[in-house]
């Protein structure tokens, strides 16, 4: 109990910080460091999950885990961050950004600002990850085409945030890795699984969190622009900046032809069509963040060159390229690495092995024992970011308590999936919700706040229809 406190401390250390406004890629990163150390000092050092060579010394060995996390969160999705973010700077270099901006935010503005934009950007974003599974992946291309268009389209900055932030939790789909190793345990195919159990506890889900999301949205930029008024801020009302946003959009796509809207929106294009050619047995590959985005810069670069009949200028303006590539590293991508070595610490502490050994060790109506298991998952999604740890860490004891118990294995496994795909959204530590706190330069406790509302509903309501329809 007393490394869990650690560990629960640590936490509470880098919420004081984040809300201090210290920089959060800074505290997040100290925090996990020293947590690290700790678990040397007391001979708690695990490495297993990583590939390092252990040495005789249990600190240089503690170095060597962050190392390791460097360079696995550097070659990987922080790879495809860079690449993304020096893609949007190049777009933004010369101007397509702000011409798709104009033009989505055109029809979108027939809202005028309408809250009914919101669940339907949810729903919009939930369908987009049927092709774009990867939720910081899909993050990605949402900040870089929807959030200026429903920013322009007048919605607040972090109500448009908290609507990317939660495109991607639990549409039932046979490609899904949980979904393909839960089927396997209850024993059922991957799509009798996906869409005969799954779906039955998740749409339903899903459409009343897009409701709920609304509500919710909209009661918070009314909290938001009372507390405004009573601090005596003199910042032009919301619909102003979003005025503010399409004027400067217009002026920097004065000139521009018409197509260069779709030229910011290739990446998203380009996996789609990979997605769906995949599908069809087209091509035997789905297309990566990385490969299709530089497809993307070398596409729009040659229509740059042909444009300007000038290929120097063209090739020089790439360099807008690398620097978006080291904006990337130095924000969303710190914030990624330091969030990793505070989950490694806190993993270390032992919070994840009591959790499971107090689901494990529970007893009794099988109603309870799933919900232990909901909050167990739920808690673990919230402290680590993730959906896959918490769902892979306790699945595999489905089975065993589904025979020893009345349990139906379906139900508790789609309540336990659903749990740690929405309640990693309410994570700090979450990919997604540090991509959209860095691209919105707000601090990541602004963004849960946002989301965890709509994610309570989501799993309340997910766990309610397994027990009901499943």
């Amino acid at each position: 109990m007393l490394y869990i406190a650690i560990a629960l401390l640590a936490i509470i250390a880098v919420g004081y910080f984040i809300y201090k406004r210290v920089h959060a890629a800074s505290a997040i990163f100290a925090v996990g460091v020293i947590l690290l150390m700790i678990a040397a000092a007391t001979g708690r050092v695990d490495h297993t999950s990583l590939d390092i060579e252990p040495s005789d010394n249990s600190f240089y060995d503690e170095l060597l885990v962050v190392e390791q996390l460097f360079k696995s969160r550097f070659s990987g999705t922080g790879m495809a961050i860079m690449v993304l973010f020096g893609f949007v700077g190049y777009m933004r270099h010369i101007g397509a950004d702000a011409r798709t901006v104009v033009a989505l935010s055109r029809p979108l503005q027939r809202f005028h600002g309408s809250y009914w934009l919101v669940p339907l950007g949810f729903l919009v974003g939930t369908l987009l990850s049927l092709v774009v599974p990867s939720a910081s992946a899909l993050s990605l291309l949402l900040v870089a085409t929807l959030l200026p268009a429903l920013i322009a389209a007048g919605l607040t900055p972090l109500t448009v945030g908290a609507i990317i932030v939660t495109a991607s939790t639990i549409v039932p789909t046979p490609l899904e890795a949980g979904l393909i190793q839960g089927a396997d345990l209850a024993g059922m195919s991957v799509t009798e699984f996906a869409f005969g159990s799954v779906a039955k506890a998740t749409v339903p889900a899903l459409i009343v969190t897009a409701f709920v999301h609304m509500w919710w949205q909209w009661r918070c930029d009314k909290k938001d622009a009372r507390r405004e008024q009573e601090q005596s801020l003199i910042d032009a009302p919301e619909s102003a900046t979003s005025d503010d946003r399409v004027e400067d959009a217009m002026r920097r796509a004065q000139g521009l032809p018409g197509y260069y809207a779709v030229l910011p929106l290739l990446p998203l294009v380009l996996i789609i069509v990979s997605a769906l050619l995949n599908r069809l047995g087209v091509v035997s590959f789905e297309a990566d963040i990385l490969p299709v985005t530089v497809v993307s810069l070398l596409v729009t670069m040659v229509i740059e060159s042909i444009r300007h009949r000038n290929v120097n200028s063209a090739i020089d303006d790439l360099n807008h390229f690398f620097r978006g590539l080291g904006e990337g590293a130095g924000g969303v991508v710190a914030l990624i690495v330091a969030a990793a070595i505070l989950v490694e610490g806190i993993t270390q502490m032992g919070v994840i092995d009591a959790l499971t050994n107090l689901a494990g060790d529970s007893h009794g109506a099988a109603a309870i024992i799933v919900l232990i298991f909901v909050v167990a998952t739920g808690l673990m999604a919230m402290l680590t970011g993730s959906g896959v740890a918490p769902y892979f860490a306790f699945s595999e004891m489905v089975p065993g308590l589904a025979t020893s118990s009345s349990i139906h294995a379906p139900q508790m496994l789609t309540s336990i999936w659903a749990t740690s795909n929405t309640m990693r959204q309410a994570s700090p530590v979450n990919a997604a919700v540090l991509i959209v706190a860095g691209a919105l330069d707000a601090n990541p406790v602004e963004i849960i706040r946002r989301t965890i509302v709509p994610m309570l509903a989501a799993t309340v309501v997910s766990v309610l229809c397994a027990f009901l329809f499943i």
